[in-house]
């Protein structure tokens, strides 16, 4: 039983070693997981942002010159 008993106490002790390493490892990576989340968000928003601007400069080329074309312009395509 000596054995056993010297073999289940390296076991604890390694266990007990290794938990705090694995834990600080995998904060590390959830940190920086949810870092490129946060980058993949402000990608995305800077991209329809960039599609919003593009689609209003398209809008901005017709001329509004009356009021029936304004008019016109709010029935087809709204605010």
């Amino acid at each position: 039983m000596f054995i056993f008993g010297k073999i289940k106490t390296y076991i604890i002790g390694a266990l007990a070693v290794a938990l705090p390493i694995i834990y600080i490892f995998g904060r590390l990576r959830g940190a920086s997981h949810e870092k490129n989340k946060v980058l993949q968000d402000d990608l995305q928003a800077q991209q329809k942002a960039t599609d919003f601007y593009k689609n209003m400069a398209e809008h901005e080329t017709e001329s509004l010159t009356d009021r029936k074309s304004i008019t016109e312009r709010l029935r087809s395509n709204g605010l």
